[in-house]
């Protein structure tokens, strides 16, 4: 489930969110100052924070560079439009902002949609470290993703995942279906997806 923080000085604000939240079935924390939240991330890290730009909150900014440091995906929450302000969240990390928020149950759908999009960004993250890790430890392995790139017109990550998905199909070793492709053993045969490009 995903835990959402809520970094909010009003009291009321911050229990109205809450109590919407935990209806649409998230898990909650609540913070009501900069110290308390920067515990929160740095201890156990959220999935989603909501972060209050209020003068409540002067060292919000501060906040917003230590969520987006800790790779928390986060969205501000304005009383005024001052587009100075919600240009310095975004330049610090915030992925989008509500100002003037008045029907809370809105910013369900948008949560969702943002916490589904911050994942579709983390597998990115653990794909390509998987595949630096692998290019690093092998010289076979690397020699091999360059070749399925050339010959299927694939990405660096493309190939290295056809590559990973092959070697578990036929139940070998990545670094042993690397060298069979590499010493002309083995070639991938990859399906065509629909307009012709190779899976």
């Amino acid at each position: 489930m995903p835990r959402i923080l809520i970094i909010e000085a009003n009291p009321a604000i911050n229990g109205s969110m809450r109590v919407v939240l935990e209806a649409a079935g998230f898990e909650v924390t609540q913070a009501f100052d900069h110290h308390a939240a920067r515990l929160v991330v740095e201890t156990s890290p959220p999935s989603f924070a909501l972060l209050d730009l209020s003068p409540s909150q002067p060292n919000a900014m501060d906040l917003a560079q230590v969520l987006a440091r800790s790779r928390v995906p986060f969205v501000v929450l304005s009383a005024h439009a001052d587009p100075e302000l919600i240009q310095h969240a975004v330049d610090a990390g915030a992925i989008g902002y509500f100002v003037n928020l008045l029907d809370l149950s809105v910013i369900v759908p948008s949560i969702r949609a943002w916490i589904a999009r911050a994942g579709e960004f983390r597998q990115a993250d653990r794909d390509q470290w998987s595949l630096l890790e692998a290019l690093r430890g092998n010289r076979s392995i690397g020699t091999a993703v360059g070749m399925i790139m050339e010959r299927h017109q694939l990405t660096s990550n493309s190939a290295f995942e056809a590559l990973r998905r092959e070697a578990r199909n036929k139940r070998l070793s990545l670094v042993r279906l690397a060298a069979q492709i590499v010493s002309g053993l083995v070639e991938l045969h990859l399906p065509l997806r629909a307009g012709g490009t190779r899976a």
